[in-house]
């Protein structure tokens, strides 16, 4: 191994060449401005979307967990007393 003390190795380069480009497609043609209000509901409505989703995904957990205790308890009501 070559131990050299003032050796600086250069920086890596970002050479980046886009294969398929075409200017006149790439253009926005509908530019709306934007509305902050607007943006404001539509973030409202998507947190209390995935808020909703959440929620009831817990509530099908829950269902599930007191289903399963309860035949458990069934069960074993009826393997003691028969």
């Amino acid at each position: 191994m070559n131990f050299t003390f003032f050796h600086r190795p250069e920086a890596r380069k970002f050479n980046y060449k886009p294969q398929f480009y075409v200017p006149d497609e790439d253009k926005p043609t509908n530019v709306d401005k934007f509305d902050p209000d607007e943006f404001g509901v539509k973030l409202s409505r998507s947190w209390d979307k995935k808020r909703r989703n959440r929620s009831n995904a817990a509530s099908n957990q829950r269902i599930i967990i007191w289903l399963v205790f309860i035949i458990v308890i069934l069960l074993f009501i009826v393997w003691k007393f028969l």
